[in-house]
């Protein structure tokens, strides 16, 4: 027992016990610079700007700072170049994580063809939404009495001609439409309207007024 209680007590024992210790915290912080190197923890990084950018120098760009890409989809909008970058997620300026994935939406170059729907027996009102959702625009649209039908697609048209659904078009072509009803916009038939009531009401002020030379007819 007495050599027990000289070993613990000895010098040689605390400088085993802290040498343990000290390896185990190095091993610690070794292992925490390793993770924090691997991981990147807590470092963010700026989004570079890609919007407007060729798409190949977009791509070569992310690269060189160490973002991974993916191109989403393809747009087709005439008023910009052919080829570059519409959208990008995350937006420009974001703060990341290094080696965050960039998604971006580009305007082709290539036409995009899609098939015609059928709007005919649908709603005016309801013209503008569906075309936007088909990828294609409202062109010039003719009003035309049928009956009582009002507000009621009757022909949609293409290049001046009828087109039947399922024909393919190119993405944002305009489409014509015959329409049933009256245009809402026009103010010819309330002209119309007010010219006939007018007629008709001094018609009616002729017929009730009495005759002005004094002469009595039921003699």
């Amino acid at each position: 027992m007495k050599k027990f209680f000289n070993f613990i007590f000895s010098r040689a024992f605390w400088f085993n016990i802290l040498g343990i210790i000290l390896l185990f915290v190095i091993a610690i912080v070794i292992l925490m610079v390793s993770l924090k190197s691997c991981t990147r923890h807590g470092e963010a990084v700026t989004v570079p700007t890609v919007v407007g950018m060729d798409a190949n120098e977009a791509i070569a760009l992310l690269e060189e700072e160490g973002f991974g890409y993916a191109v989403v989809d393809t747009l087709l909008i005439d008023s910009l170049p052919k080829g570059v970058v519409v959208e990008q997620n995350p937006a420009k300026e974001s703060l990341v994580k290094h080696g965050r994935t960039v998604y971006m939406k580009i305007n082709t170059s290539n036409e995009i063809m899609v098939r015609m729907p059928s709007f005919v027996g649908e709603q005016y009102k309801t013209l503008s939404v569906r075309l936007k959702h088909s990828k294609l625009k409202m062109g010039s649209v003719k009003w035309q009495k049928d009956g009582e039908v009002v507000n009621i697609v009757l022909k949609q048209m293409y290049n001046g001609r009828p087109i039947e659904p399922g024909t393919e078009i190119k993405q944002g072509s305009r489409i014509d439409f015959v329409v049933a009803g009256r245009d809402p916009n026009s103010k010819e038939e309330d002209e119309e309207e007010e010219e006939t009531t007018s007629t008709l009401e001094e018609m009616s002020k002729l017929d009730e007024t009495p005759a002005s030379d004094g002469t009595n007819f039921d003699e």
